[in-house]
């Protein structure tokens, strides 16, 4: 009975962020629109980023609070995930608009490490 129950709690969080991230992918086009608006100053990520993280953050936060560690770990098991997105991340080329010519890695590689 409980792997029963714990399994539907799992099927209801997965369900639950599905229809979270579907409520945003409709925000997405609009948002891809302005992505490449000549007058696009603004130096925040998207809506749709600042969204999905907002949201994917609470989450955790909430479970970290009622679940055990290793569930939480196991719901949020995003280690290669990240790590596969990073990888690709570093080959894009940087902005370079302040002339720095920054590195793609190191805030990437810090947030790696803090949080894998």
């Amino acid at each position: 009975d409980y792997k029963v129950h714990r399994d539907e709690i799992h099927s209801k969080l997965v369900q639950i962020m599905r229809e979270r991230l579907l409520a945003n992918l409709r925000k997405l086009p609009q948002i891809v629109e302005t992505w490449n608006n000549p007058e696009d100053n603004e130096p925040q990520p998207s809506q749709f980023a600042r969204s999905v993280t907002k949201e994917v953050s609470y989450l955790h936060r909430i479970l970290s609070q009622i679940l055990l560690e290793t569930d939480v770990k196991i719901i949020f098991r995003l280690h290669r995930d990240v790590q596969h997105i990073l990888g690709c991340i570093r080959k894009l080329p940087s902005d370079d608009s302040d002339g720095a010519q920054l590195s793609n890695q190191g805030l990437l590689d810090e947030f790696l490490t803090s949080f894998f």
